[in-house]
């Protein structure tokens, strides 16, 4: 059984909040996340500075691997239904095997939402699977609606975040209509606009903010502080 306050992510999203340095701050929002062992083995690759910094959480015990050996009888039959309906029904070139695996995860352990960002997957996972995406631009309103005197940090995530994709190369789901990047206002608006769409989504930042006092700094505090010699 996984935490109350759980969260389930992908490579995608954890390389991204590395290189954006926002990797700690944003998973202090979570009592632990959960990662298959597969996107660890596969898609996280080895001596680079994401995996040198993603393994450190690991030997904290803060990430945990998930392996489908230890998922219970009736976990492994809800894991493998929602694995078979994704790679049948979804369009070919859509969902990839990370996404396949982690969303299947999600399925196993009843968790309604996981964390990645590829926004052209994320439509067919919710409607085959009824797992919701939340993506990069999702944390950090979380982090924003949670923390909102950290406004500035979390816009300055938000701008190094876009410097990721190069010129040119940004995702429509960033743009505006005229095809210009959205400002950090404009995004959070977006972002709380599909959360207040969403009974699960809405229910899952409660229980966030309900525990923002009482854990959010002692787990970013445990997430930063460097090992005694």
């Amino acid at each position: 059984m996984l935490a109350r306050n759980k969260a389930i992510f992908d490579a995608d999203i954890l390389i991204n909040m590395v290189r954006t340095k926002s990797l700690e701050y944003l998973i202090s929002m979570f009592e632990q996340i959960y990662v298959s062992d597969y996107v660890w083995n596969a898609e996280i690759k080895e001596a680079t500075e994401e995996k040198k910094v993603l393994s450190k959480l690991i030997n904290k015990n803060f990430i945990v691997l998930l392996n489908y050996d230890k998922l219970t009888d009736k976990q492994q039959a809800i894991y493998r239904q929602a694995y078979d309906i994704l790679k049948s029904k979804a369009p070919l070139g859509y969902i990839n095997e990370g996404e396949r695996r982690t969303a299947s995860f999600a399925k196993a352990h009843s968790v309604a939402y996981y964390m990645s960002d590829d926004n052209k997957a994320a439509s067919y996972i919710k409607s085959l699977t009824e797992v919701t995406v939340i993506n990069y631009c999702d944390l950090l309103f979380m982090a924003y609606s949670i923390n909102n005197e950290d406004v500035r940090q979390i816009s300055d995530y938000y701008s190094e975040y876009l410097v990721q994709f190069g010129k040119g190369c940004l995702p429509k789901a960033l743009l505006d209509k005229v095809g210009q990047p959205l400002d950090f206002p404009t995004a959070m608006a977006k972002s709380s606009d599909k959360f207040g769409k969403s009974g699960q989504l809405t229910e899952f930042l409660i229980i966030l903010k309900n525990e923002k006092d009482r854990c959010f700094a002692n787990r970013l505090i445990a997430l930063t502080q460097q090992p005694k010699e």
